[in-house]
């Protein structure tokens, strides 16, 4: 899946970082989650490329494997639809019960790398309470994010304006890296996605 950074982007794209719900265009409102088979699915880990936490150390997408992991792509300085998808990753992680929740991983990986540093992911880190043992955010080169953007199905680019936009995917994986649900658009299925990670979790990795 390739997507052009062309007029046609920005066009779709254009309402994606309105800062309230209310603004929020219909290419962003909430899609019909869609559910993969596994079976069918490429690894998300088979990607070679090398990432940096916001603790400042070198980490492969692999190095998630074993556990199941929800995935999505942000920006920092973003105050429209990143907060809302975050905000919906938050809420999935409450909505499961304790002893899954301290199985599954959390993963914000940046599109916009130049400006989310080490210490800026940190302090979003802070600003947001997220917790380490379950949450980690990510960034890598431009080439690496943008293979990664492509793998997951987020468009994304700048208009005419030189905005930053882009699509809004919160994608779950399993154990291996392959995915097994991608729900596009805002205000997450959190039953949906409970349901999901829980399926994954009975099923033995191969």
């Amino acid at each position: 899946m390739k997507f052009s950074l062309s007029l046609s982007l920005g066009v779709l794209l254009a309402g994606c970082a309105a800062p309230r719900t209310e603004n929020v265009r219909a290419c962003c409102r909430p899609h019909l989650a869609m559910t993969a088979d596994p079976a069918t699915q490429g690894s998300v880990y088979e990607l070679a490329a090398k990432w940096q936490d916001d603790a400042g150390r070198a980490v492969q997408l692999s190095d998630l494997r074993g556990r199941p992991v929800v995935i999505s792509m942000f920006y920092a300085a973003c105050e429209g639809i990143c907060v809302i998808t975050r905000d919906d990753m938050k809420d999935i992680e409450a909505s499961l019960p304790a002893a899954l929740r301290s199985q599954v991983q959390f993963v914000l990986v940046t599109l916009d790398p130049k400006r989310d540093t080490v210490k800026s992911l940190r302090s979003y880190r802070s600003q947001e309470e997220l917790p380490e043992d379950r949450w980690r955010l990510l960034r890598g080169d431009p080439d690496s994010t943008t293979k990664l953007a492509e793998r997951l199905g987020v468009g994304f680019g700048r208009d005419g304006s030189g905005r930053f936009v882009h699509s809004s995917q919160i994608v779950v994986l399993d154990q291996m890296g392959r995915i097994i649900q991608s729900q596009d658009g805002v205000h997450a299925n959190l039953v949906a996605a409970g349901k999901v990670l829980e399926q994954a979790l009975d099923t033995p990795v191969q």
